[in-house]
């Protein structure tokens, strides 16, 4: 069950503020490219799941837990159908500085000695909700700086236990094209797709294979191009453009030539 919190205006004169909590959650994939915009700790209840984040892998069981600061790029998903957790978010002016105080500098996998504490702590917020009244803005706040204080002496940093292979990404990103070549395909859907940032995938894919996500792209659809301009003698190289994912019938032409240095028309001749 998840709880959205709606704050009273005074959450932005407080340092900490709650924005939401779950308990006994069966939590579905996801990936996030561009993160969340608040903090958000989690505890594995049962089952067991993985967390990736800057092509590290991790795996959770129960006992341990995650912190994700904002906006950062991060995939987590099930390993087991069982995988359930409990969970808060919260923001707030001052939350770097009390994590940073707390031992809690970034975002990564952490091993519970006490449990417990996440445990209680997530009940007396469930509590909290539950209460009839107006004005609990404040309570929040004081419940979410209570509930970090107590976990700061229970959690552990968890080193990653492998890392994903940069190659595997690319592969897909280059699967993904080759699969979709036919329709419009943005950066930030190739970046969703693996779960990472637009940015880190462009620098990623161009130290990899030497040239950008969309001077790759351009090449499938013109090599794409070039077998059904032989293909298919009858159909005309506007529709050829169409299917090979060119809006433009002379945007088509202007890069065919780049590519193959004569125009679609002259190759069709010569080779067709």
């Amino acid at each position: 069950m998840i709880y959205q919190i709606h704050n009273s205006p005074d959450q932005y004169t407080l340092p900490l503020a709650l924005h939401l909590f779950g308990i006994n959650h069966r939590q579905e994939p996801i990936r996030r490219p561009h993160g969340m915009l608040c903090y958000q700790w989690f505890y594995c209840v049962k089952g067991r799941g993985e967390f990736i984040v800057n092509n590290q892998r991790s795996i959770i069981s129960e006992g341990q837990g995650l912190l994700i600061y904002p906006q950062v790029s991060h995939i987590y998903q099930a390993l087991t159908p069982d995988w359930t957790v409990h969970f808060f978010g919260f923001g707030g002016p001052l939350c770097q500085e009390v994590l940073t105080v707390l031992q809690m500098h970034e975002t990564g996998v952490y091993h519970f000695s006490r449990p417990e504490v996440f445990i209680d702590h997530i009940r007396r917020l469930h509590k909290l909700h539950q209460k009839k009244r107006s004005g609990k803005t404040r309570e929040y706040s004081k419940a979410c700086y209570a509930f970090l204080l107590d976990l700061s002496s229970c959690i552990t940093r968890i080193n990653p236990s492998s890392y994903v292979d940069a190659d595997d990404l690319i592969t897909a990103v280059i699967f993904y094209m080759e699969q979709h070549y036919g329709r419009d395909i943005s950066l930030d859907e190739l970046a969703e797709l693996v779960g990472l940032s637009k940015e880190y995938l462009c620098t990623l894919f161009k130290k990899t294979m030497k040239q950008t996500v969309m001077q790759y792209l351009l090449t499938i659809r013109i090599s794409q191009a070039r077998t059904l301009l032989i293909r298919f003698p009858e159909k005309k190289v506007q529709e050829i453009a169409k299917l090979c994912g060119f809006e433009s019938p002379s945007y088509f032409g202007k890069k065919f030539k780049q590519e193959t240095g004569m125009t679609p028309d002259a190759f069709r001749k010569k080779l067709g």
